[in-house]
């Protein structure tokens, strides 16, 4: 009896200390595991967060791109420079006539066109859809048409606003028929530079000298087309800049 007693207490103690074993075994595989997923799981958020960053940088270049784009795209300037050979060259195509008709020459800051009596047009290479334009001028025995065109589909299409002597018109060429808005005269100055500008937007159209309104109409909204200055005289004309841009609908 006492021998059996004792194997029963040897065999008790012996499952106790594998029972013992087991339970110290499955704590460190737990912490182990705990710590590997700890570590993971910090792996993971730092590469969601380098992620992260990496994607607001993408947009933040796009959207820098997109800002550059749409502020060339907004506006459209040229400039007179001592280093323009051919004003016509870099900003300008001819829709009408050529440069041949022109003759032009830089000198004193500003390009003079010695116009032969051709009608001869330039404009922008972009077109525009609702649009301000604005070129500066002084005229030296010129007699004849000052046009900032827009909305230039051909030589039968476009939109304007032009200047001869004091008289300004507002107005349309559709197939070749000039549909005027509004005609008016205003006050010239005997010498000096000359601010002709034209906006419009949506059906609203009007033409200024400077800062002053002097003509304004209403019309059909057109197709997007393009923006420059149509000649159509004979004498010299100076220029010193001539500019368009992009303005929101009235």
């Amino acid at each position: 009896m006492k021998f059996k007693n004792s194997i029963l207490t040897i065999a008790f103690a012996i499952g106790i200390i594998l029972f013992w074993g087991a339970c110290t075994s499955s704590n460190k595989s737990g912490e182990n595991e705990t710590e590997e997923h700890s570590h993971d799981d910090d792996a993971d958020h730092n590469d969601g967060e380098m992620a992260m960053e990496e994607e607001h940088d993408d947009d933040e270049h796009e959207h820098d791109e997109e800002s550059m784009s749409s502020k060339h795209d907004d506006e459209l300037i040229w400039t007179f420079s001592d280093a323009d050979e051919d004003i016509f060259a870099n900003s300008f195509h001819f829709v009408m006539g050529s440069a041949e008709d022109l003759d032009a020459s830089a000198s004193g800051g500003s390009v003079t066109l010695n116009s032969n009596g051709n009608p001869a047009t330039f404009v922008f290479h972009n077109k525009m859809g609702n649009v301000g334009g604005e070129v500066s001028y002084m005229l030296h025995g010129f007699k004849g048409d000052i046009k900032l065109v827009h909305h230039f589909k051909d030589a039968q299409n476009y939109d304007y606003v032009s200047v001869n002597g004091n008289q300004m018109k507002l107005g349309r060429i559709v197939e070749g028929e000039n549909k005027i808005f509004d005609e008016k005269e205003f006050n010239t100055e005997t010498s000096g530079w000359t601010q002709l500008r034209v906006s419009a937007a949506g059906s609203h159209f009007k033409g200024y000298i400077g800062g002053e309104t002097i003509t304004h109409g209403h019309g059909d909204e057109l197709e997007d087309g393009y923006v420059g200055l149509m000649i159509n005289g004979t004498g010299s004309i100076m220029l010193k800049d001539l500019m368009a841009t992009v303005l929101e609908e009235e």
